[in-house]
C-alpha cells in the first residue's frame, strides 16, 4: 500500500508516491495565481486539475491507502452553507492597505506574530481584509478552512481545523498558552473554524467522485494535513532531542529552533512563534530566500550549485557584499530602505552565484542568532546542493555542527510520517569553508541596515 502527499506550495504543487520507505514518483505542475476580478488569487481550479489527473496517474500503477496534504502559509478559504467559496482564495502577495487591522491585531505578547508587511501572510489581517471589503460575500461564509484543510475537505468532505496552521503568523492564535487569540474573540469568529484535529488524524475516505474521477480505491483515506515548513519540521522534531535548529530552504528560507525561548524572540525582526505537530511553540525567523537567490544569479544556468568554492574565496577577498532587504518581502530587514552591493563586482557567473549563496548564509546564520538557536544546524529542501551555502553556514555556526539532509523533500518525510510511512535519512555532517568568513561576516554585520 501507498500514500501520497499533495504538496501545494507557492511556487509549485506536486504529488508524491510514497511507498516501503522511498518517494517513488513525483508529478510537479507550477502553482501560478490569477490576476482577478476581484483579487489576485489562488488558482483553485487549476490545482485541483492538476490532483485529480496526477492521482489518476499514481492510483494506475500502486494501490494508495492514504493521502496527505501539506500547503503553504498564509491562505485560507471561506467556504458557504454549499461546501463551495464564498470568496476566492487570496493569493498572500496581494498588497492589502487595511491600517485598521494594526489597531484591532491581538499583540505580539499574545500571538508571538510579527506585521507581515505587504500582503496576506498574517491570515487575520487577510480575513480582516475580505470581512471589511466584501461584506456580502464574506457573510456567506459559514466556515473558514486553512489551506491544506481545504484541500482535505475536497478530497473527502469533512471540514477541520488544524495546530500548525493556526500557529504560523495568523495572529488567530496563542502559541505559548493554546487557545484562540483575542482578535479571534473580538471579530466574533469562533464558530466559523471546523473542529481542532491533529494532523495525522483520519477525516474520512475519498468522496465517490473523487474516486470516479481517480479510480483510488474505496477505501482510501484522507488525512487532516499540515503546514509546509511544519511537516518538514516533525520528522527531525521525532528523531532528535532539543535544542536543535532547522533550515526548510525553497521559496522561503524558514528557520527553526527547537527548545528556544519563545519569550526572548524579538518582536520586531521578522521573527515568530510556530506550533509544531505536538503542540510545542517553536521560534522562527523566515525570509524569502529562494526567491531572493534567483533574483541575485539572474537565473545563471549554474546558480543551482552556488558557485564554487574557488569563487567564494575571490569573493570574500574583494570583500564583495550583498546587503538586504532585497526586494520588499517579510524578514528581519523588511521595511528598511533596499540593500544592494558594496564592493567590486564579480568577476564571473560562478563569483555571481557564490556571492548570493554567501549571502544566503549570512543570513540564515542571523537568523538562528535572532532566535538564540543552540545545538545542531540541519538544513533541508532546495539548498542541499548548493556547497557554498552549505560550507559558508558551517564556517559561520561553528562549534555546533551543520548537517545536510539526503533528503530534498523534507515536507513530504515528515507528511509521510504522520501515516507511518518512514522515510529514511541520515544527514551527512558539512566540512567548514576553510576560508576567513568570521572576519567577512563582521564586516557585513557592519554595513546592516539599522
Amino acid at each position: 500500500m501507498a500514500i501520497v502527499v499533495l504538496d501545494v506550495g507557492k511556487t509549485n504543487v506536486k504529488l508524491s508516491l510514497v511507498d516501503s520507505g522511498a518517494i517513488r514518483r513525483t508529478l510537479s505542475a507550477p502553482n501560478r495565481a490569477l490576476p482577478g476580478p476581484p483579487y489576485p488569487h489562488v488558482d483553485e481550479a487549476a490545482i485541483w486539475s492538476f490532483a485529480m489527473e496526477g492521482l489518476a496517474r499514481l492510483a494506475a500503477s500502486s494501490r494508495i491507502s492514504d493521502i496527505i496534504v501539506v500547503a503553504h502559509g498564509g491562505a485560507c478559504a471561506v467556504i458557504d452553507a454549499a461546501g463551495r467559496l464564498a470568496l476566492p482564495i487570496l493569493d498572500y502577495e496581494t498588497p492589502i492597505d487595511d491600517p485598521e487591522y494594526d489597531r484591532v491585531a491581538a499583540p505580539f505578547s499574545e500571538t508571538f506574530t510579527p506585521p507581515l508587511t505587504g500582503g496576506g501572510l498574517n491570515l487575520g489581517r487577510q480575513l480582516h481584509w475580505l470581512a471589511k471589503s466584501f461584506p456580502e460575500d464574506f457573510g456567506r461564509g459559514r466556515q473558514i478552512l486553512f489551506h491544506p484543510q481545504y484541500w482535505s475537505f475536497r478530497l473527502c468532505g469533512v471540514a477541520s481545523s488544524e495546530l500548525t496552521y493556526y500557529g504560523c503568523h495568523t495572529g488567530l492564535w496563542r502559541p505559548a498558552a493554546g487557545g484562540f487569540s483575542s482578535f479571534v474573540d473580538r471579530m466574533g469568529w469562533r464558530a466559523l473554524f471546523p473542529p481542532l484535529r491533529k494532523a495525522g488524524d483520519i477525516l474520512g475516505p475519498v468522496l465517490p467522485e473523487v474516486r470516479a474521477a481517480t479510480g483510488l480505491p474505496e477505501d482510501c483515506r484522507v488525512r487532516v494535513g499540515l503546514h509546509d515548513s511544519s511537516a518538514s519540521f516533525l520528522r527531525h522534531r521525532l528523531s532528535r532531542p532539543p535544542p536543535f535548529a532547522v533550515a526548510s530552504t525553497g521559496t522561503w528560507v524558514v528557520c527553526m529552533a527547537a527548545g528556544a525561548d519563545p519569550e526572548m524572540v524579538p518582536a520586531d525582526r521578522g521573527c515568530l512563534v510556530n506550533v509544531d505537530a505536538l503542540g510545542a511553540p517553536v521560534p522562527c525567523c523566515l525570509f524569502m530566500g529562494g526567491r531572493e537567490y534567483a533574483q541575485l544569479t539572474g537565473g545563471l544556468a549554474d546558480a543551482a550549485a552556488g558557485g564554487s568554492a574557488a569563487a567564494a574565496a575571490a569573493v570574500i577577498e574583494k570583500g564583495v557584499l550583498l546587503l538586504p532587504p532585497v526586494g520588499d518581502a517579510p524578514g528581519p530587514f523588511a521595511g528598511r530602505q533596499a540593500g544592494g552591493a558594496r564592493g567590486a563586482q564579480p568577476g564571473s557567473e560562478a563569483e555571481k552565484a557564490a556571492r548570493a549563496s554567501l549571502y544566503l548564509a549570512l543570513m540564515t546564520d542571523y537568523c538562528f542568532d535572532l532566535l538564540r538557536a543552540k545545538g545542531p544546524v540541519i538544513v533541508e529542501g532546495s539548498l542541499i546542493g548548493n556547497a557554498v551555502f552549505l560550507a559558508a553556514l558551517a564556517a559561520l555556526r561553528r562549534p555546533e555542527p551543520v548537517l545536510v539532509s539526503s533528503d530534498a523533500t523534507g515536507t513530504v518525510s515528515g507528511a509521510a510520517r504522520l501515516a507511518g510511512e518512514l522515510i529514511p535519512d541520515s544527514p551527512a555532517t558539512v566540512p567548514p569553508l576553510d576560508l576567513p568568513i568570521e572576519s567577512y561576516r563582521q564586516s557585513w554585520r557592519e554595513a546592516l541596515p539599522a
